[in-house]
């Protein structure tokens, strides 16, 4: 499959280059948790399954990172809504902390479905089961399955 957009060349020149820079606005926290169960479920050392975990159970990992307040992210999260709304859904990749799923990582889609109100979202969770809320639940991933999707 041919994809046009990725055949266009961007020229710039080393000043510019030099003088890219993150804006700090678009940046949450780093999750440390997060990163070791990562890496834990990468080594396929801890479960990882899908599920549809319901919207009012999951919580962002920084709760001061606000997307939708930046112009680029407000985009992004239209760009998401529109995803969803053409039946693309994109899964979150979530991990339990008592009875929420954290997100550290997936600001769009989250702040999307806030927006948009599903009662589910689809998502990868990383850890052990210790709910049965989910109305999907299609148990343990194998770790070929997950490093392909």
């Amino acid at each position: 499959m041919e994809l046009p957009f990725l055949r266009r060349e961007v020229l710039l020149t080393n000043e510019q280059l030099q003088n890219i820079q993150i804006d700090p606005t678009l940046n949450p926290k780093r999750g440390d948790e997060w990163m070791r169960l990562a890496d834990f479920c990468l080594k396929g050392e801890l479960p990882v399954y899908y599920a549809s975990v319901p919207l009012v159970l999951c919580v962002p990992f920084d709760l001061n990172y606000r997307p939708d307040l930046h112009p680029a992210g407000r985009r992004s999260i239209d760009a998401m809504k529109e995803e969803w709304a053409n039946q693309r859904f994109h899964r979150l990749i979530v991990y339990p902390r008592g009875r929420w799923f954290v997100i550290s990582d997936d600001y769009i889609q989250l702040f999307a479905a806030l927006e948009g109100r599903p009662d589910y979202l689809p998502c990868w969770v990383s850890g052990n089961r210790t709910t049965t809320c989910f109305a999907t639940y299609r148990g343990r991933l194998a770790k070929r399955t997950f490093a392909e999707s």
